[in-house]
């Protein structure tokens, strides 16, 4: 477990909770102490807490929903092996950093399974000259970035990135189910890029408030951007709000919804920010369960299938 990645993923008020259920006398100001009281008296715990955020956190993400993807790799097992082959290896490589040079091309780092699919981390890095005293280091910047293949009908793959930055891991995903000299070419579809109409859906299904609007100014031309205050809930129940604004083309929105585990007993508001054209980003410390639910009612609207609950 990684204590750096884990104070940066793992929300305060998740530490707050299960230190307080559990009794722990801690330091509730204080994150650092929390996580060391907690980890001292929960390690089972804290570790799994650890395996819900550690792949999650404040993120941008994009899920797309997988056109003409080769349907003999649309299973886990002939995946894997395809996958195998490719790198050159004959081990497992399920569960094992493969530590690959790190290149400005991101190269796969690690592969574990998830459900219906797998999990793959790519690691890419480029060169930076820093000061250091009075010394000039070199270094390589590194960054690490989350897709997850989901197989079935449809096929769904996710990446942990801006939206324009996708592009660039839906064609690493592309180069690698191809077979040499026989380049695969599917279409995505975004599930992030939703219309107006199944923005107000999904915003109802979550019983969303919406925080920020940002809307496309008159005859097309400026943009106005409206937050509401500490006090108000949703937009739009102000009534300045629905004369001025509503009816005007929204560009992004950012709504906040409550969250509750029915397990653990924790609960929390989580804030995330549609972008129109595409592109979708947690503006809060969201989890593996969080990120699923969210989307669930995603998938729903645009598919018109029941979303399983948390």
């Amino acid at each position: 477990m990684n204590k750096v990645v884990f104070k940066k993923v793992v929300p305060k008020d998740r530490l707050e909770h299960h230190i307080t259920k559990e009794n722990i006398s801690s330091n509730m100001n204080n994150i650092e102490q929390m996580y060391k009281d907690l980890l001292e008296s929960k390690k089972e715990l804290t570790e799994t807490i650890y395996e819900e955020y550690k792949y999650a956190g404040k993120t941008s993400l994009n899920i797309f929903e997988i056109i003409d993807f080769p349907q003999k790799m649309n299973n886990k097992k002939r995946f894997l092996d395809h996958v195998k082959k490719k790198l050159g290896i004959n081990t497992s490589i399920l569960g094992v950093p493969l530590m690959p040079k790190i290149t400005e091309t991101p190269q796969i780092n690690f592969i574990e399974e998830v459900a219906n699919g797998y999990r793959i981390q790519w690691i890419s890095g480029t060169p930076v000259e820093a000061v250091n005293g009075y010394e000039v280091i070199s270094r390589i910047d590194t960054k690490l970035v989350t897709t997850i293949i989901r197989f079935g009908s449809p096929i769904f793959i996710e990446v942990r990135a801006g939206y324009k930055n996708s592009s660039t891991y839906i064609n690493l995903i592309k180069f690698l189910v191809s077979d040499d000299g026989n380049p695969v070419n599917f279409e995505k579809i975004p599930l992030t890029k939703v219309t107006e109409k199944e923005a107000e859906e999904i915003a109802t299904k979550l019983k969303a408030g919406l925080l920020e609007g940002e809307h496309l100014g008159s005859n097309g031309i400026g943009r106005y951007a409206v937050s509401a205050d500490r006090d108000t809930p949703d937009l739009r129940e102000l009534s300045e709000y629905k004369e001025r604004y509503m009816g005007k083309q929204y560009l992004a929105q950012t709504l906040n919804v409550f969250y509750e585990e029915k397990d653990s007993g924790y609960s929390t508001n989580v804030k995330f920010r549609i972008n129109m054209n595409g592109g979708f980003e947690f503006k809060s410390k969201v989890s593996e369960k969080i990120i699923k639910r969210i989307f669930d009612v995603f998938a729903e609207v645009r598919y018109k299938k029941q979303a399983s609950g948390e």
